[in-house]
């Protein structure tokens, strides 16, 4: 369109030229004659011909005015801010330009045009005076003539812009046609590279990575070209006559090369990385077969084990083995997902069905996995709880045989008081009466995990199993030997016992108690010093009210006695000696309690006398009455604390 317009305006120009030329010649020939025939003769001539001379000034008049129009037209083109032409356009408006500024000041032209503006103006008539139609007629012309001197005028700062930025604007034109091969290159290549692609095998993924090397060839191989381009652009953009569109038209280029560099090489990138990640899944596909081949022959010799301790050790190792193959698996199976992420994104939609098809075979082979950690843990469960028998058994065992010697030596040695025959035999019966019924639960575990089957397909399960009846006969022979022994005992024995027993174990305590009281509390220091004080006072006094329920405990075994012991009371005398000790650590306690009391208030009013005099400085008027009251109450807590501490 725009090497059209151009043309046609080649055309107009032409034919303005060649009728200009036509009619300049008959004007020339005019002029020419004037000069031969001077100027007398002209005026003569004129008036003979006014009518032809008034033709020749209209039409170079209106050449005038054509010839702005021409101009005009051609500098707007010129200068068209969004208008980008190919240097062989532009190089026809730029010599349309030439010839129209030739003679750009038209200076002659003008005179001319103003001469015969003074010679058309009067018509030929014998008057010697200027008629006034003749004056309007002058007026009119005269007008007409100096709005085109003006307008030509008003032309001259554009048209000589336009001639100092033209060559160069040619030069840039020139350069856009030079820079539209190597950016049309460039372009292609860059479509090229993002282009959308979806092979679907590896054939088809190496096909597109010699694709991608030879486009980043293509793309290397305009580097000189570019960066010669590039620096031919750099040195016109410094040129402040350049036209408007070279930045765009530089930074278009440096953008597509960027652009056709980094996307190339992203996608051969890519397609290499995919290529690396398919090789990758299909080896992963294949290697995963090892892990879980191994644990299906694992599987196959999962069993239960009927010596616990055998059973813990051989399962570990088996939980260590599927521990391994399970962490190998699925570190494989996370190496298959994510190959998988990255095949699907270059492999598009059409090949997600054979992909989603292959993971799932995968996720079919990873399921002996989990039915292997399940058959584990029942296996592990299974021997927990024989473990946990056989413990049992153990605990009953280990009680029984010490508690049968200890029995037989109870009732045949011959230096022990009946006191402390009865009441070690009382004690047997009691650990008697809580073991015994243990013994049917734990049987009915034994045969709930030890069944038939077991004990005949297993030596182990059945030596299990005999070990346990051992264990259970000695246990219910003890039990009752334990409960023939105790039969034998009165109610007023077992009353004496515990009596015995309980002053027995209660004298050791008095004694110790007794040498304690005797000596002084710790002063405390410090306000922590008596609260730890106080603690320890409380303590003291609370364990004395235990002991004296021991001590109530053995004088109501005594009453109890139908037939009234001979013996002396030892109670009646330990409960005087209680009672001295219990006062004490009354009194210790409530001393304390006071002490603490008064240094916590102590604290409490030195802290309150602190803040009261720290506000002294910024009263205008303290009360100090109300320091000397808190000062005087300081001093009687202070007092009181120091002659409670020499009481402590």
């Amino acid at each position: 369109m725009v090497e059209a317009e151009v043309m046609g305006e080649a055309e107009v120009m032409g034919e303005a030229e060649v009728m200009g030329e036509a009619k300049v010649m008959g004007e020339a020939k005019v002029m020419g004659e004037a000069e031969v025939m001077g100027e007398a003769e002209v005026m003569g001539e004129a008036e003979e011909n006014y009518g032809f001379v008034k033709d020749v000034y209209d039409f170079r008049l209106q050449k005038y005015q054509e010839w702005m129009d021409n101009l005009e037209g051609i500098v707007s083109k010129v200068m068209a801010p969004n208008v980008q032409y190919t240097y062989k356009e532009f190089k026809m408006i730029q010599d349309s330009l030439a010839s129209l500024c030739r003679d750009l000041e038209k200076e002659g032209m003008k005179e001319w045009l103003d001469l015969m503006l003074e010679k058309i103006a009067m018509r030929v008539s014998d008057e010697t005076t200027i008629s006034s139609k003749d004056k309007e007629f002058k007026a009119a012309e005269k007008k007409k003539l100096q709005a085109l001197v003006d307008r030509h005028n008003k032309l001259m700062p554009s048209t000589q812009e336009t001639q100092a930025k033209v060559d160069v604007y040619a030069r840039c034109y020139a350069y856009g046609d030079d820079i539209s091969s190597c950016l049309k290159t460039l372009e292609e290549m860059r479509h090229l590279s993002v282009k959308e692609i979806h092979p679907h095998n590896m054939n088809m993924v190496e096909e597109q990575i010699e694709k991608a090397e030879k486009v980043i060839a293509t793309v290397d191989s305009q580097r000189d070209i570019y960066e010669e381009l590039l620096k031919r652009g750099k040195k016109l953009l410094n040129n402040p006559n350049k036209a408007p569109f070279l930045s765009e038209l530089i930074q278009k280029m440096e953008t597509t090369w960027k652009e056709a560099c980094e996307q190339s090489k992203a996608r051969h990138a890519m397609l290499s990385n995919t290529a690396k990640d398919w090789e990758r899944y299909d080896e992963l596909r294949s290697s995963i077969n090892d892990p879980c081949d191994k644990m299906e022959s694992e599987f196959k010799r999962y069993r239960k084990f009927y010596d616990p301790v055998m059973g813990t050790r051989k399962l570990t190792q088996k939980k260590a083995v599927w521990e391994e193959q399970k962490k190998m698996s699925d570190e494989m199976f996370e190496n298959i997902k994510k190959c998988y992420t990255t095949i699907m994104i270059l492999a598009g939609e059409d090949k997600k069905d054979f992909l989603d098809k292959e993971v799932t075979e995968v996720q079919e082979k990873m399921a002996i996995i989990e039915k292997s950690n399940q058959k584990l843990t029942k296996l592990f469960e299974f021997n927990e709880q024989l473990t946990k028998a056989v413990s049992h058994a153990k605990e009953l065992n280990d009680w029984a045989l010490p508690t049968d010697s200890k029995l037989k030596e109870i009732t045949t040695d011959p230096e022990m008081s009946p006191e402390a025959r009865v009441k070690e035999i009382l004690i047997l019966q009691e650990q008697a009466k809580e073991k015994l019924p243990q013994v049917e639960p734990l049987d009915k575990d034994y045969h709930t995990l030890l069944v038939e089957e077991d004990l005949e397909k297993s030596e182990t399960a059945k030596n299990t199993m005999a070990s346990w009846d051992e264990i259970k006969q000695v246990v219910v022979d003890v039990c009752a030997d334990v409960e023939k022994e105790a039969g034998s005992i009165s109610q007023d024995q077992r009353f004496y016992a515990d009596y015995l027993c309980g002053v027995k174990d209660f004298k050791p305590w008095m004694d110790t108690t007794e040498a304690k009281i005797k000596e002084p509390l710790p002063k405390p220091a410090s306000l922590e010093d008596a609260l730890t004080l106080l603690e320890s006072c409380k303590t003291f006094d609370e364990v004395c009210g235990k002991e004296k329920e021991k001590l109530d405990m053995a004088g109501k075994a005594r009453s109890s006695m139908e037939k009234a012991s001979s013996t002396e009371n030892e109670v009646e005398a330990l409960v005087a000696r209680w009672d001295t000790v219990k006062k004490v650590a009354a009194e210790r306690v409530e001393k304390s309690q006071v002490l603490v009391k008064t240094w916590e208030e102590l604290k409490k009013t030195s802290d309150d006398l602190t803040i009261k005099m720290a506000e002294v400085p910024a009263k205008e008027d303290p009360n100090l009455e109300d320091l000397e009251k808190v000062f005087g109450t300081l001093k009687e807590l202070y007092g009181k604390k120091k002659e409670l501490l020499s009481t402590v």
